[in-house]
């Protein structure tokens, strides 16, 4: 099994194997959470716009299984590790359709998260301010294409948490939202590795099998 490696992240270079250095751009920006508490820090990474990817593929439509047994496409296995803990780690399986067009293929991994802040005690009453968010990874797919024996598709991998230091020491501490974008391209079975996160690094591998 080839692995190829996409590092180091402080260069923000990706290497893919037999191609030229493609730098990743980056975008931060922040808005205000209506579906959980507080303000969510967003720091985006993506290597660009492309006719495979366009810019607002993310937004299409959502891929509506039929219930048929899918006869073609990829086996997409991910696998998500916090750089941090190594609890984090997750090795996700899942089918990727090739005939879903520019519809995107969406798999939630999050899990409510809930604390109180600021606590308040006095005597057997507690008292704090109640902050809410999703935890974990959301990933996306789309636009699977095979040419001559590479496998290509779009892929975005989200990843929302709070680090612990700053749930212990404020009562308003930003949501951290790390997000990845790009076009994966390997062989079958081949292993891409992505290295991004800002306060926990994240580590991404990824690999495609034609089904």
């Amino acid at each position: 099994m080839r692995i190829t490696t996409l590092v180091p992240l402080a260069a923000l270079a990706v290497a893919l194997s037999g191609c030229a250095n493609k730098e990743l751009q980056e975008t931060s920006y922040s808005y205000e959470s209506k579906a959980h508490s507080g303000t969510v820090q967003v720091v985006e990474r993506t290597d660009g716009p492309s006719d495979q990817c366009p810019k607002f593929w993310r937004d299409g439509e959502p891929y509506q299984p039929t219930g048929l047994k899918q006869m073609t496409g990829f086996r997409l296995k991910v696998n998500l590790h916090s750089g941090s803990d190594s609890s984090h780690g997750q090795d996700l399986d899942f089918v990727l359709p090739s005939n879903n067009g520019h519809q995107v293929v969406m798999k939630d991994f999050q899990k409510e998260r809930s604390w109180l802040l600021g606590v308040d005690t006095n005597g057997l009453v507690k008292t704090g301010e109640l902050f809410h968010y999703p935890e974990g990874f959301f990933i996306r797919a789309a636009s699977p294409q095979i040419t001559d024996n590479t496998i290509s598709f779009c892929l975005g991998v989200d990843r929302m948490y709070v680090p612990q230091a700053d749930l212990n020491s404020s009562t308003n501490p930003l949501i951290r939202l790390d997000r990845l974008n790009i076009r994966f391209a390997g062989e079958s079975g081949e292993v891409v590795r992505y290295d991004f996160g800002t306060v926990d690094p994240i580590r991404v591998t990824v690999s495609a099998e034609a089904l």
